[in-house]
């Protein structure tokens, strides 16, 4: 029998040690120096509780890249992993590293400055879940250690790059991982160079780390992860496709609110959207993007006290002409949802707005020429978005002409020179034909409406509240050298003027009574 020799270990670890310090490659300035007493009682402890391995390089604070044995428990998984959601495939993994018992490939692990414990530095976040689930169920010592490559820290962009590059190449990312993560990404990226990037800079930056994407994809992505939070966890089922069908929904919708001058409700709506959205795919797993839209037309409805027709056309024409200007698209819309105005019978006079007839003239609510008035209605349309005054016209079937103007929202001038002439002869030339001037006519006009209330003195408005609003907003009636530059000057406007005020006098012949109850109205 043979006497067991506790000299061996020690030896065979002076000897380890002297070599470790032979092969040790030049250290860079400023790295930590290792005598060759601290590493022999480095090796020493590791002898005593784990035997000597053959080879195992664990020279932590050498920077360069190399391979070493780690416990699974002194590994962290990366706290900026890209992908949110656990890998389908993660079951898969599990059983195929339970058949083999070790990991096929190393993991790549890194550690930040002044941590102690390292982290995945590439990849490998559902391996090493795996093996830490592994070893936790069932103890075996062939799941605790793992064979790691290990990469010097740069920084946490170029950290989320590697995963990123990792993911990219595996191809396993769903949309909604992958919008978060470049976002991250570009938050990092500001942050370490101490400035904003734009989409080119971004996108320059992404291919210089191996990460060649378009401009067009990211802002899908900027998009999503801006808007779209609030679907939680049905953004999963988010893809390039369905972003590209809400994209001009969500700013047609908040192009919207913001002329209303109702944008600091855009998130609220948006969200209580997206959260019907939410449980509709807890339901049926489907996420639909024309039943967002439809939700953000009620949200949207609801908020600003109009029908669901009218906010769904006027987002339509936004996203079919998005650089048009929105208080034309709005007159348009108004006049594309107007439901068909039916014809009022004397057995049913609730059908009819109008005040009961006059008893000391006799006269009887003027009927509507339904087909006169839709084409007098479109051709005012046409002139208010031509003349950038669609935001003022208001088409109304009981109005005598069909239509009228208001005073701008907002108490905006559009008396403004050369710059607006536009605007300044459209609204005063469709005041002119709608016959509202005539103070005696505002009386039909609905009580909130701004011009009837300061041409009849009413809601607190002095004497003085018609001439305020030429003085300061409106700028003065048009004077006829005004008037004949501009007809010489603006044709295709003229044009429709003179075709709407063609039509407003066939109106007049053909229906008199229209005119004629206004003209007698108190």
């Amino acid at each position: 029998m043979m006497t067991e020799d506790r000299g061996a270990p020690i030896e065979a670890v002076d000897i380890a040690a002297r070599r470790a310090l032979m092969r040790a490659p030049e250290k860079p300035r400023h790295a930590k120096s290792i005598s060759q007493e601290e590493l022999r009682a480095r090796l020493v402890k590791e002898a005593l509780n784990n035997g000597l391995p053959a080879d195992n390089s664990r020279q932590l604070d050498v920077p360069q890249d190399s391979q070493m044995t780690l416990p699974v428990t002194e590994i962290q998984a990366y706290d900026r992993n890209p992908r949110r959601f656990q890998n389908e495939q993660y079951e898969a993994i599990k059983t195929s590293i339970r058949a083999a018992k070790h990991l096929t490939s190393p993991l790549v692990v890194t550690r930040r400055p002044g941590q102690d414990k390292f982290m995945v530095g590439k990849g490998g976040n559902t391996r090493l879940a795996a093996l830490q689930e592994l070893f936790a169920e069932t103890g075996d010592s062939a799941y605790q250690f793992v064979v790691v490559t290990y990469v010097p820290w740069e920084s946490e962009s170029a950290t989320l790059a590697a995963h990123l590059v990792e993911n990219e190449l595996r191809g396993e990312m769903i949309f909604w991982d992958k919008a978060n993560a470049y976002e991250e990404m570009k938050r990092l990226l500001e942050a370490e160079y101490g400035a904003n990037f734009s989409g080119r800079a971004f996108e320059q930056a992404l291919r210089e780390r191996g990460l060649p994407l378009g401009r067009a994809v990211l802002g899908y992505y900027a998009f999503a992860v801006a808007q779209l939070s609030a679907l939680g966890e049905a953004a999963t089922a988010l893809s390039i496709p369905k972003v590209r069908e809400l994209q001009p929904v969500f700013l047609a919708s908040d192009r919207l609110l913001r002329h209303f001058q109702g944008h600091e409700a855009w998130p609220g709506l948006r969200d209580a959207a997206l959260g019907q959205a939410r449980e509709a795919w807890r339901e049926s797993g489907q996420l639909d993007t024309a039943a967002i839209a439809r939700a953000l037309d009620q949200q949207l409805a609801a908020h600003l006290g109009e029908t669901e027709a009218f906010i769904g056309r006027s987002r339509v024409l936004y996203e079919q002409a998005p650089h048009e200007e929105v208080a034309s698209l709005i007159a348009q819309a108004r006049l594309d949802s107007a439901p068909p105005a039916p014809e009022p019978t004397p057995a049913d006079p609730a059908k009819s707005s109008r005040p009961a007839p006059s008893k000391a003239t006799g006269a009887q609510p003027p009927p509507r020429d339904a087909p006169t008035l839709a084409t007098i209605q479109d051709l005012a349309s046409r002139f208010a978005r031509v003349n950038g005054v669609a935001d003022c016209l208001r088409l109304d079937d009981d109005w005598p002409t069909g239509f009228y103007v208001e005073v701008p929202e907002n108490d905006e001038p559009i008396d403004l020179g050369a710059s607006d002439a536009g605007r300044y002869h459209g609204w005063w030339m469709l005041a002119v034909l709608s016959r509202q001037l005539d103070g005696a006519w505002s009386a039909r006009m609905p009580e909130d409406s701004t011009w009837r209330q300061a041409q009849r003195q009413e809601r607190g408005r002095d004497e003085f509240a018609l001439q305020h609003y030429m003085d300061s907003i409106l700028g003065m009636p048009i004077d006829p050298l005004t008037l004949g530059r501009w007809f010489t000057e603006d044709p295709i406007s003229v044009a429709t003027w003179l075709e709407l005020a063609k039509a407003v006098n066939h109106l007049r012949a053909s229906a008199p009574e229209r005119f004629r109850v206004l003209e007698e109205a108190p």
